[in-house]
């Protein structure tokens, strides 16, 4: 068929591909190996964009840690974990627990993501989160509150 330099037709392609007349690698044990480390990485990078957290499964994971130690001495340092591993979150409800920890250092730039998210029109502050943004446009700290403020402005 392709002897004399012509194109094949699509149905003689689709011939070949079922005939199996398509060239394939040889499938040797080395071969065999690396395909299968090749598929196990791309499960991993896979696995690792389809989760609803940032940051994949480790940012899932630490997310996770963040909800365990809410309400305990710990959360302070469960935040630090996650804000060095994946930046601040982008979830209000994941925000509302990083403001619960009542550290500057971690509410700052969980109040600087709000505001951006707001600025690009994908927040609208309801419920708890929309509270503890009033309670922080009050806090003595002068960072803290005009973050706060910058937040609730047309709210």
């Amino acid at each position: 068929m392709a002897d004399d330099d012509r194109k094949l037709t699509y149905s003689e392609r689709d011939r070949l591909r079922r005939e199996g007349g398509g060239a394939r690698p040889p499938r040797g044990g080395r071969a065999r190996a690396d395909e299968e480390k090749r598929a196990r990485e791309a499960l991993k990078s896979a696995d690792a964009h389809f989760t609803d957290e940032q940051g994949g499964q480790a940012g899932k994971a630490l997310a996770n840690e963040v909800r365990a130690a809410h309400g305990t001495p710990e959360l302070p340092a469960a935040c630090r974990a996650y804000l060095d591993a994946v930046g601040p979150p982008r979830s209000a409800e994941l925000a509302s627990i990083f403001l619960d920890a009542g550290d500057k250092a971690i509410s700052l730039p969980v109040l600087d993501e709000l505001l951006r998210q707001k600025s690009a029109g994908e927040l609208e502050l309801s419920g708890g989160l929309l509270r503890q943004v009033r309670l922080l446009s009050e806090d003595f700290d002068d960072d803290l509150a005009s973050r706060a403020e910058d937040l609730l402005v047309e709210e």
